[in-house]
């Protein structure tokens, strides 16, 4: 690994570990049985991933429970849910060898992702009540942003590329798979405030769909690895 990319795996992986450390010690649970109902929901769609075409990054369907974690749970369950999931999408049946810096890397980025999407968000909505509407769209954009651009910088500094073209092949990916879970879990919280949180539980077929048509598209243009 070359110097600088060593230094960014520790700048990446320290922060993250902060950062998940402190929001852990605000996990306040207020319904233990709808937490872990998702939280077992999010640990299966880890499981659901491809590589990246053309980069060493896989993508899997576990930005929904990012927002889901975001837009109903204190910032110790969405970041226990968030690298959770993670974790399982590294372990899981990994197209590569298994890697303790490259796990450790993942889970820390996306508590990174986690803790920047969560607190302008809710501080939106803490202002007044009408910003709530603005809150999703806000946490998806800043968790998709920040996520990206740190496996992104991982990726140039390892293969010595610039940052901004291998940032934009990752984010033309990455987008449309993020909008496609970004609607699903938009589903699946207006469904828990109308419904109660077990309509959320339809979740998991929807996510397999949208999983299953990515793939699709992507095998169409001859681009798939599965993970």
């Amino acid at each position: 690994m070359p110097p600088r990319a060593r230094i960014y795996l520790h700048c990446v992986v320290g922060t993250g570990i902060f950062l998940l450390a402190d929001g852990l010690s605000q996990f306040e649970p207020t319904d233990v049985g709808r937490f872990v109902a998702y939280l077992a929901l999010a640990l299966i769609s880890g499981t659901w991933k491809f590589k990246v075409p053309g980069i060493s990054a896989t993508f899997s369907t576990t930005f929904a429970f990012v927002l889901i974690g975001i837009a109903n749970y204190s910032l110790g369950e969405a970041l226990f849910m968030g690298c959770a999931a993670t974790l399982v999408q590294c372990l899981w049946r990994p197209i590569e060898k298994r890697s303790v810096r490259k796990v450790f890397f993942n889970v820390s980025g996306v508590a990174i992702g986690v803790t920047v999407a969560y607190n302008p968000a809710h501080f939106e909505m803490a202002q007044a009540l009408h910003k709530a509407p603005g809150m999703l769209p806000l946490a998806a954009f800043l968790y998709f942003v920040t996520n990206t651009a740190l496996v992104a910088g991982m990726v140039a500094l390892l293969e010595e590329e610039a940052f901004r073209p291998v940032w934009r092949r990752l984010a033309s990916y990455a987008l449309v798979y993020y909008l496609a879970g970004g609607v699903v879990a938009s589903v699946i919280i207006v469904a828990n405030r109308l419904w109660g949180w077990q309509s959320g539980l339809f979740i998991l077929p929807l996510l397999y769909l949208t999983y299953c048509g990515y793939c699709a598209y992507l095998r169409s243009r001859g681009a798939l690895t599965e993970a």
